[in-house]
């Protein structure tokens, strides 16, 4: 999404734009940098000018802030790409960071891993482990500094230490905290990933999930919870599309406001717009990522979560958000600790039905009794739309995959990407007036002999009511 993230100088983080120095990743380039501090942390470092910077937004095992290239590895030109995580390990000890990394190496046993030692700012020296798993290639480096230990977590394009992330290394600044971390009043990572939005907007969000519920009803109700048979798919190809008789659905519905179903008239000197009907997104809408894009460009990475037929929805906040399929919840939270390769997944949910899983992330919070093992249906609230894990607007990120691994602790990696031929909506209508443009585009293709209806065209920008 493409909300830039303004740095604002405040007791958390403070930063001080504008130094004319070298990028540490490129010391013979003169690009102009700014120095971002975090008192708390304990960390000061230069980047540059148009870096983005996320700070935590709630209180994991680690503390610290996160950084954001907007231009990204330059083959490739991602949106907003993830450089570095760089956090105060508050809980851990120098003496055990031998023991940390060789726990961490333990619980990863399938995959390539390689430790290796890195020089971390002026002199210090970390343990670096490389070939982690996540939405992109992840090495997690540990270094102490006097008493203090920091995580500084790092994503590159390909496994291992890039230019840019060492010099990321080399720019790192460590020093005292000069302000305690219990100060922020920071919520903990599991009453955030749980906190529910207010009284009035719950009425709001059960009000239209029963209206929801009422029109599932007469469009043939739920389809039965079956899995698809086993695609015949090549290793080397890595995709396919949705199998026949496979149920995936639209993932929000009228309480999403992001798009508010605007219809235009024209007065001959300009265009009058007036709001109409909610419960309106599109593919990639307000510049996000799609299939293929920005972030979502990887299908054949066996160690990767792979996401490139990926969609970026975008959701008002705290609009009701549905599981891609029925299935069975596999994970529900927000990743923290040792994998924070998913770290701009932010909070999310995977649904599992046979070897399918739909993932859908930037959730503001996790609805209650949406847990490991619990049963989720058509109509079941998965949590609630936000924008976890990075520096963009509202948005749902959705995606379904076949076949995918799981880490130790039930991340998904792997595996292949399905694009949607056959999605169901609720709200959609016939003859719909359409997107702000009055085009007409967000009425449904098909409906069946039941009555539910469906999209079964797809591409970037359309206009689809939940």
């Amino acid at each position: 999404m493409k909300r830039p993230l303004a740095l604002v100088a405040v007791a958390l983080l403070a930063s001080a734009c504008g130094d004319q120095s070298p990028t540490a990743a490129d010391p013979e380039s003169a690009v102009a940098t700014k120095t971002v501090r975090d008192e708390a942390a304990g960390v000061s470092i230069a980047v540059p000018t148009d870096w983005r910077v996320v700070q935590d937004p709630v209180l994991f095992n680690t503390y610290g802030f996160a950084l954001f290239d907007p231009a990204g590895p330059q083959q490739n030109g991602h949106e907003r790409s993830p450089v570095a995580r760089i956090a105060l390990a508050y809980e851990a000890r120098p003496e055990q960071i031998g023991e940390l990394v060789s726990a961490l190496m333990a619980k990863y046993p399938q995959f390539p891993l390689t430790r290796t030692e890195v020089a971390v700012g002026h002199g210090l020296r970390g343990v670096a482990v490389s070939g982690l798993p996540g939405t992109d290639p992840y090495t997690l480096v540990y270094v102490a500094d006097g008493e203090r230990v920091y995580r500084i977590g790092l994503w590159t394009e390909q496994p291992g230490l890039d230019e840019r992330a060492l010099g990321v290394l080399r720019n790192v600044r460590l020093q005292a905290p000069r302000k305690p971390i219990a100060a922020l009043g920071l919520v903990p990572v599991r009453q955030a990933m749980r906190a529910e939005p207010d009284a009035g907007q719950r009425a709001i969000n059960e009000q239209l999930r029963a209206e929801r519920v009422a029109m599932v009803a007469e469009q043939g109700g739920e389809p039965r919870f079956s899995t698809a048979p086993a695609p015949q798919v090549s290793a080397a190809a890595c995709e396919f599309g949705q199998p026949s008789g496979f149920f995936w659905q639209t993932v929000w519905d009228a309480t999403n406001r992001f798009y508010s179903g605007y219809t235009t008239t024209y007065s001959g000197t300009y265009y009058n717009m007036r709001p109409g009907d909610p419960g309106w997104s599109a593919m990639s809408g307000n510049y996000g990522s799609w299939w293929g894009q920005n972030y979502h460009i990887r299908k054949c990475e066996p160690y990767l979560l792979n996401q490139f037929y990926a969609n970026d929805w975008p959701a008002h906040k705290n609009a009701n958000v549905y599981s891609a399929i029925k299935g069975t919840v596999e994970w529900a939270g927000w990743d923290y600790y040792d994998s924070e390769g998913y770290y701009t997944l932010g909070n999310y949910v995977v649904v599992r039905n046979g070897s399918y899983r739909a993932l859908m992330a930037h959730l503001t919070s996790v609805a209650s009794g949406i847990t490991w093992g619990a049963t989720v249906g058509m109509n079941t609230i998965i949590g609630y739309a936000g924008k976890t894990g990075g520096p963009w607007d509202e948005h749902v990120h959705s995606r379904v995959a076949y076949g995918e691994s799981l880490t130790y602790n039930g991340q998904p990696y792997g595996g292949n990407t399905v694009w949607p031929t056959r999605l169901r909506c609720v709200s959609c209508r016939a003859n719909d007036p359409g997107d702000i443009y009055g085009n007409g585009d967000g009425q449904f293709d098909v409906k069946d002999s039941t009555g539910a209806k469906f999209y079964t065209r797809f591409y970037h920008g359309r206009w689809m009511r939940g």
